[in-house]
């Protein structure tokens, strides 16, 4: 008996931390608090600890998800990109090809290179968006104009496969996403 007794008290102690009330830590009550308020950055962050647990939180994918709405929804990109990549790749929520490309543009539209990068990879391959080696194009010049890893191979690969008069409607199309928002509920 006392062998069992010793056993459930390693246990207790071992899961002891696991099981801290999150609402007793003074960052968590003001991050609760703030994000109750609708300050993205604060959702965004309480998203990420209901993701992957810490602080005494336990991971809770559904109200992660729920939070990473909140903070794209308030307009934080990197909430958008989050979002993007689980709709994409059915991470907690179901795979919606087109989410993905909305939640990209999202993001991709705020400077994101990353966001950029795979809503070109989406119009390129015709995934989620209407297939469109332009837009592709121009999405890809975007993120190579922040140095993104493969946008330029991608960029060059496209640009082999189009006339003149094409490369100048991306020069156009590119410019146009710079300097205007996208609409990116039409994609």
């Amino acid at each position: 008996m006392g062998r069992l007794l010793l056993l459930c008290l390693m246990v207790v102690l071992i899961a002891l931390p696991n099981f801290c009330l999150a609402d007793d830590d003074p960052y968590i009550r003001q991050l609760q608090d703030l994000a109750g308020q609708d300050d993205g950055e604060s959702q965004f962050a309480l998203a990420l600890l209901y993701e992957y647990g810490g602080q005494g939180v336990a991971p809770d994918p559904d109200k992660a998800v729920a939070l990473f709405m909140q903070a794209a929804e308030a307009g934080i990109p990197t909430a958008c990109l989050y979002l993007g990549i689980k709709y994409e790749n059915g991470s907690d929520v179901v795979r919606n090809l087109t989410m993905a490309g909305n939640w990209y543009c999202c993001a991709a539209q705020k400077g994101w290179a990353m966001a950029q990068f795979f809503l070109a990879e989406l119009y390129k391959k015709g995934k989620g968006v209407k297939k469109d080696n332009l837009l592709a194009l121009a999405w890809y010049g975007l993120a190579e104009e922040q140095d993104y890893p493969g946008a330029k191979e991608a960029m060059m690969q496209l640009t082999r496969e189009m006339s003149e008069a094409d490369r100048e409607k991306v020069d156009s199309l590119r410019a146009g996403i710079r300097n205007s928002k996208v609409d990116c509920s039409k994609l």
